[in-house]
């Protein structure tokens, strides 16, 4: 197996981390909590060369993955670090990963526990009894409203819409929870799309209270760009209060192409924070993990088989 870390990729995109950090006014976005990835000890130790770098990135807030793919006791042990490392007064930044039928498209991530609405729901119930009244920032299915916009798409058929429901209604329960439902971004390209979203998202108000919307997950457009598809979101949406996230874990340099799997150029976009400077973003995050493979790639992306950290 290869390992990203042993490709242009790993350190083309720490090294742009040291960059982004002379480059941006870094704010510690200190209310936003999390857990490190547990690979990225070995990944040190494997990779003595990059240490320094993994080190550097390990000292801001990387999205934890709350995700069915992990067995139940491994869901235990996250939800009891994350509860119990970030303080009452730090938000906890958790991704929801589990609708049934996930990445009906690609059928890369279809594995995992979570088999139909009931499971999905005791899923969601391991979560919330775990974060209880906490402060927390809800990443809500990643891929699932794409897909559902996709004209076509396999989401409608999967049954996303009214297990989204089911998500934002658990979650939304917890009245310091802050709720972004993930769109891709390609979805606020175009009209035809974006307005499917906007139905989407006006149908998923009505179950919970959400206060916005993830672009540009695990991917690499520029800020500015997204900045100006959250505003036509909100333009079409008719709700300038619903903000955007924006995933800046590899989006540090400006990309060539709409290639998507280990892009050589990437590099570590501008660290997590809330203090963005940009009036429709509420946070850049790091919801990608920093140096995580995207698995086996085609012709213009590095090859590579597995996720190294």
């Amino acid at each position: 197996m290869v390992n990203i870390l042993g490709s242009g990729v790993a350190v083309t995109a720490m090294a742009s981390l040291a960059l982004s950090m002379t480059s941006f006014n870094v704010v510690h976005a200190e209310e936003l909590c999390s857990i490190l990835p547990s690979t990225y000890e070995a990944a040190k130790t494997e990779y003595p060369d990059l240490a320094a770098a993994i080190k550097t990135v390990e000292e801001y807030s990387i999205a934890t993955w709350f995700t069915d793919r992990l067995s139940a006791a491994d869901r235990t042990k996250m939800l009891d670090d994350i509860t119990t490392k970030c303080a009452e007064d730090t938000r906890m930044t958790i991704v929801v990963y589990g609708i049934p039928d996930k990445d009906c498209n690609a059928g890369l991530s279809t594995d995992g526990s979570v088999k139909s609405t009931a499971d999905y729901k005791s899923f969601l119930k391991e979560l919330t009894d775990a974060v209880g009244e906490r402060k927390v920032l809800y990443v809500v299915e990643p891929d699932a409203v794409g897909l559902l916009a996709e004209e076509g798409g396999c989401g409608k058929t999967a049954g996303y819409l009214d297990n989204l429901k089911v998500a934002v209604e658990a979650l939304s329960a917890n009245a310091n929870a802050e709720l972004y439902v993930d769109v891709g971004y390609w979805t606020l390209e175009y009209e035809a799309q974006r307005s499917t979203v906007v139905t989407v998202m006006t149908e998923l108000s009505s179950a919970g209270t959400l206060k916005g919307i993830t672009i540009n997950t695990s991917n690499y457009r520029s800020n500015k760009q997204m900045s100006e598809l959250c505003t036509n979101f909100q333009t079409d949406m008719g709700k300038k209060g619903m903000n955007c996230i924006v995933d800046t874990s590899r989006n540090y340099n400006e990309p060539k192409t709409t290639d998507w799997c280990n892009v050589l150029e990437a590099g570590i976009g501008h660290p997590p924070t809330s203090e963005t400077n940009i009036t429709n973003l509420d946070y850049f995050m790091w919801i990608k993990r920093p140096g995580e493979s995207d698995g086996t790639c085609t012709v213009g992306s590095v090859t590579v088989e597995y996720i190294a950290f």
